[in-house]
Formats: structure tokens, C-alpha cells, sequence
């Protein structure tokens, strides 16, 4: 009986802790940059393997995720919003770039200068058949 107590406890845990690591690890599941504030779109979401990027490239966060403090210096953490549509909006505020163009600009000027990955309409945002 105490046996089964104590593999009762262990199972219980263990599924806790998958289930607490697997929520924390979710953001490698992103497989398209679908955001709400583009209610009418002339293609699809844009796709965005975050794992790739983040895990096989190994792409510092920082070159994605951005806050600035006063100086200019990105104080971006993990911890901390990683919608991009909580700060840049459909049209431009301030200094901040309007959602699309900070997209566009991140993401095409990364695989332009690189030299890999997609530059055109169609293979960001490939239309369905």
C-alpha cells in the first residue's frame, strides 16, 4: 500500500512538472506570427518556425525581442510580453514602427543580410491551395 502511495506521488509529480515545463517552452511551439490586429489581410500569417530560429539557428532573443530603456539599450527579458502587437500597432506611435514594417524590416533584414531564408510575399506568407 505504501508502495503504490509513493509511485502514486512520483507519477503526480512528474506530470506537474511536464505539464509546468511544457507551458514555460510553449513559445517554441509558435509556427506562424498570427496576430488579431490584422483583421483583414491580403495573404495568410506570415510562417515563423520559433524553434528553428530560437533553437537550431540559435538566434539571440535579443535580435527579435525588444524594450529600450532611456539610453537605448534593449532590457527585453524572457520573462517579460513577446507580442510584438503589445507595443507596435497598425499605425506608427512616436518612434515605434507600425506592426507590418517592424515585421518587414526585422524579418526580411535578418534573412537579407544573412543571405538565407525567404525574402518575397510568397514565401513568408505562402497562400493556401
Amino acid at each position: 500500500m505504501k508502495k503504490n502511495k509513493i509511485a502514486l506521488y512520483v507519477a503526480i509529480v512528474g506530470l506537474a512538472s511536464l505539464f509546468i515545463l511544457g507551458s514555460v517552452y510553449a513559445q517554441d511551439d509558435i509556427n506562424s506570427l498570427q496576430h488579431d490586429i490584422f483583421s483583414t489581410r491580403e495573404r495568410p500569417a506570415a510562417i515563423f518556425p520559433h524553434t528553428l530560429h530560437a533553437d537550431d539557428l540559435a538566434i539571440d532573443c535579443l535580435d527579435c525581442h525588444h524594450i529600450y530603456d532611456k539610453d537605448g539599450e534593449n532590457v527585453w527579458e524572457d520573462t517579460e510580453e513577446s507580442d510584438c502587437t503589445a507595443c507596435h500597432g497598425l499605425e506608427a506611435d512616436g518612434k515605434k514602427l507600425p506592426a507590418m514594417k517592424a515585421f518587414h524590416d526585422n524579418c526580411k533584414g535578418c534573412h537579407a543580410k544573412e543571405n538565407k531564408g525567404p525574402l518575397t510575399c510568397g514565401e513568408c506568407h505562402p497562400r493556401k491551395k
